[in-house]
């Protein structure tokens, strides 16, 4: 069965996309409106109307962290992340676990507190509250890029990935990732990659364009 995978360019689908890319695999991208999320026809790939979503093997795989893993066993032959029950590999997983469970969710409060309270001045708290986690997350990631191109090992890895895509989308908050220099050398480093040049022609995206989950103006 072919590989296809479902996402919007520049959204978190981004980080599963260059791992497809990294491993040289054959898949179909679908690339799908963020106006049509909701529609039936994505809901029938991802019932809470978010993406990534990747068929394979006649199952549907949801959530980032997820499709990379599943990518990495199945295809990467050891070539893409450290052993399993290595201390490389704990520690690759507790970056993105970090990432995914500390990052993300900051990025939500920040793009869309209205989603949690109706009152303006609570959203404008809400704000202030993901801009306070973004300084506290970014701390930590660019003291662990600190003399290093890469998050684990001498390679790209899933946690470079994901790493990459919450690089960008980093721009637009109050200190933006381009003020953390381990960071920002670590996202100019990865958009050289030529699995990561391909992925951002694919989506119609720029390293440092501030746009997220639809094609670039």
């Amino acid at each position: 069965m072919t590989l296809k995978l479902y996402g919007l360019p520049g959204a978190c689908s981004m980080a599963p996309h260059i791992i497809l890319e990294q491993l040289g695999l054959d898949y179909e991208l679908v690339l799908v409106d963020r106006d049509k999320l909701l529609s039936p026809e994505h809901l029938a790939v991802n019932p809470m109307g978010q993406a990534p979503s990747l068929a394979t093997d006649g199952e549907l795989i949801s959530e980032s962290t997820a499709i990379m893993l599943h990518l990495t066993e199945k295809y990467g032959e050891g070539k893409i992340a450290p052993p399993p029950g290595s201390i490389d590999r704990a520690r690759m997983m507790m970056m993105m676990m970090f990432m995914a469970s500390q990052e993300h969710p900051a990025f939500g409060l920040w793009l869309r507190p209205f989603r949690f309270h109706d009152d303006e001045d609570i959203q404008k708290d809400l704000v202030e509250t993901a801009n306070q986690r973004f300084a506290q997350c970014f701390d930590r990631l660019d003291g662990w890029l600190e003399g290093r191109d890469w998050l684990i090992g001498d390679s790209l890895t899933p946690a470079d990935a994901l790493a990459f895509v919450h690089a960008r989308w980093g721009l637009r908050v109050a200190k933006p990732t381009t003020e953390y220099p381990n960071i920002w050398r670590f996202a100019e480093h990865m958009a050289e990659q030529p699995a990561v040049r391909r992925v951002m022609e694919q989506e119609g995206i720029d390293l440092n364009v501030e746009q997220y989950g639809g094609p670039k103006k």
